[in-house]
């Protein structure tokens, strides 16, 4: 099959084999297909599919065709504007610029690394200086999804980065902040963190066993010394001891 032919097909979500948008069932497996609408990206899906094979949000309890409601900025409240970037769809408000993305979007910008998304991504949010605080801004802010009070955590080490992550659900980026970490990544930060920390747990397991070696000489030396101190009546004492347990 060719690329024209796989035009426009969409995948069985029991195989993943390519199926015409217009088919009841898969021709591979013979399970039945239901098409529905992603309601982020109003990407066509079939259903049983766990996230939409085009945005990569989630497709459950999401009914055919319905268009999610627009997320509260976790910053200022008003409402974010869902914006498709390629294969993502990020939620930004149009009066602080701050973006969220769920967790299938973040791992896609982190663990894919495409040349093309980046820039798309780059593109279209503001490269605005990066703030560990915006002025006036609170400092722990809720999850747009969850209304969850989100952690504050470093993106990775040396990214100088900190943002305000949802388990759950996805990342809060303050101005700025996501380009940031677009750049931090597409230039290997991550491998250098990566390394970094080996190269810090490997020293702290050589302080270890120093530590232990040292410990372990000083207790022999301690004992060492006792022995060469002790009073001679205590040892005289310990002899006797000796051979009345050799002779009993």
């Amino acid at each position: 099959m060719t690329a024209s032919d796989l035009a426009g097909m969409l995948s069985c979500p029991r195989c993943a084999a390519p199926v015409a948008a217009t088919a009841r069932t898969c021709a591979h497996c013979t399970a039945p297909l239901l098409l529905r609408s992603c309601g982020r990206c109003l990407s066509r899906a079939f259903d049983g599919h766990k996230h939409c094979p085009a945005c990569g949000s989630l497709l459950a309890d999401v009914a055919d065709g319905a268009r999610q409601p627009e997320r509260p900025c976790p910053r200022c409240n008003l409402p974010m504007a869902a914006r498709p970037v390629g294969d993502l769809v990020i939620d930004e408000c149009d009066d602080c610029h701050g973006v969220f993305l769920d967790h299938v979007a973040v791992l896609r910008v982190v663990n894919d690394r495409q040349q093309a998304r980046a820039e798309a991504i780059l593109a279209v949010v503001p490269r605005a200086e990066v703030f560990l605080n915006p002025p006036g801004a609170r400092m722990y802010i809720k999850c747009p999804v969850c209304a969850t009070i989100m952690n504050r955590k470093q993106f990775s080490t040396g990214s100088g980065v900190i943002i305000d992550v949802c388990k759950p659900h996805g990342a809060f980026f303050d101005p700025g902040e996501l380009p940031a970490v677009i750049t931090f990544v597409m230039n290997g930060g991550l491998e250098h963190a990566e390394r970094k920390e080996l190269a810090r747990q490997k020293e702290a397991i050589k302080r270890e066993q120093q530590n232990a070696q040292f410990t372990a000489m000083m207790a022999a030396r301690s004992s060492t010394h006792a022995a060469k101190h002790a009073p001679a009546n205590d040892r005289g004492t310990a002899l006797v001891d000796l051979l009345f347990a050799l002779w009993r």
